[in-house]
C-alpha cells in the first residue's frame, strides 16, 4: 500500500511518486541510480524531489482552474518518445506492471506531465526579448558555452538483460560484436537488436551527449570512427555501438550565436518567472506534509 507523503489542496503525493522523482534526480545530478547515491546526498535529493512534485501539482491545478488540459495528440507524442527512450516497449510495459502501475495510470501521468509542461510554456510567453547590449555581453563572457555541440553519427544493437541470468546478455553482446566486426552491422541490428531502431539497421542518426544515457555517450564519443565498440551497459541493457562520423564544431561568431544567446537569456528569465509563479501559488495553497 502506498504511503502518503504530502497533500496539495487535497491532492495526494505518495511514496511511489516520490521515489520515481528521486530516481530521476539521481540520474540528472549523479548519473547514477538512487541506490548508488551517497546517503548524505539522498536526504537533499528527497527534499528536491518533493519540492518538484509539489510544484508540478500546483501548476497542474492552476491549469485545471483555467480549463486547460493537454490534448490526446500531445499525450500520444510524449508516450511514443518515452517508449523510444526505453528501447523495448514490451519490456517497458512489463516493468510498469511489476511496479504496480497499469497502462491507464501511466497515460494519466503522462497527460498530467504534458499539461504541466504546456501550462508552463504558456506562462513563459510573457518573457521579454533581451536587448543588444545584453546579447553582446553574454557572447563576450561565455565563449565556451556557445560552441556548437559535439555530435556523433551512430548505430547500435541493444541486448536486454534478463534479471534471472544477467551474464547471458553480456555473453550474447560479445558474440554479436565478433559477428558485427566481420559482417554487415545494419543487418545484424535488424535481426538481433531489441531497440525500436532495429528495422532501420540500428541507426540513431546524429546524437549529442545529452541525448543518450551517460555510459552510452562516454563510449560513443570516445570510439574510433568505423569500429564496433565493446559492449556498454545502461539501464536498458547492453549496447554495441558503431560510430560512422564524429563532428567537432569550430568556435562560433556573434551572428552564429545570436539566436542561441537570446534563447538562453529568455530561458534564464523564464526559470525565474516560473519560480516566482510557483512561489505565489504555494502561498495560496493548502500543503500538508506527512511523515518524516
Amino acid at each position: 500500500m502506498a504511503e502518503l507523503i504530502a497533500t496539495v489542496n487535497g491532492a495526494t503525493i505518495d511514496d511511489k511518486a516520490l521515489n520515481a522523482a528521486m530516481q530521476s534526480l539521481a540520474q540528472e545530478n549523479f548519473h547514477a541510480t538512487l541506490d548508488e547515491v551517497p546517503p548524505d546526498s539522498r536526504v537533499e535529493l528527497r527534499s528536491m524531489a518533493l519540492e518538484r512534485l509539489i510544484a508540478r501539482e500546483l501548476i497542474f491545478q492552476a491549469a485545471l482552474a483555467e480549463g486547460f488540459v493537454a490534448d490526446d495528440a500531445s499525450v500520444e507524442e510524449e508516450t511514443a518518445r518515452i517508449l523510444r527512450m526505453m528501447g523495448n516497449p514490451k519490456d517497458f510495459w512489463s516493468r510498469l506492471t511489476e511496479r504496480g502501475l497499469d497502462k491507464a495510470s501511466f497515460l494519466r501521468m503522462v497527460r498530467k506531465d504534458v499539461t504541466v509542461d504546456q501550462m508552463s510554456a504558456r506562462k513563459l510567453e510573457a518573457v521579454e526579448e533581451p536587448g543588444e547590449d545584453e546579447v553582446r555581453r553574454f557572447f563576450a563572457d561565455h565563449p565556451d558555452q556557445l560552441r556548437d555541440h559535439e555530435r556523433v553519427q551512430a548505430s547500435h544493437i541493444l541486448i536486454p538483460v534478463d534479471p534471472d541470468d544477467p551474464d547471458k546478455a553480456l555473453e550474447r553482446a560479445r558474440e554479436l560484436k565478433t559477428r558485427a566486426e566481420q559482417e554487415d552491422f545494419a543487418e545484424i541490428a535488424r535481426r538481433h537488436s531489441s531497440c525500436v531502431s532495429a528495422p532501420g539497421g540500428g541507426k540513431l542518426g546524429l546524437i549529442r551527449r545529452e541525448d543518450v544515457d551517460p555510459a552510452f555517450a562516454d563510449a560513443a564519443f570516445s570510439q574510433v570512427v568505423g569500429e564496433v565498440g565493446n559492449p556498454v551497459k545502461t539501464p536498458y541493457g547492453y549496447h554495441l555501438i558503431k560510430v560512422t562520423a564524429h563532428e567537432i564544431p569550430a568556435p562560433p561568431t556573434l551572428e552564429d550565436s545570436r539566436h542561441r544567446i537570446i534563447g538562453f537569456l529568455k530561458k534564464t528569465r523564464g526559470a525565474r518567472l516560473l519560480e516566482e509563479w510557483v512561489a505565489d501559488l504555494r502561498q495560496e495553497a493548502d500543503i500538508v506534509l506527512h511523515g518524516n
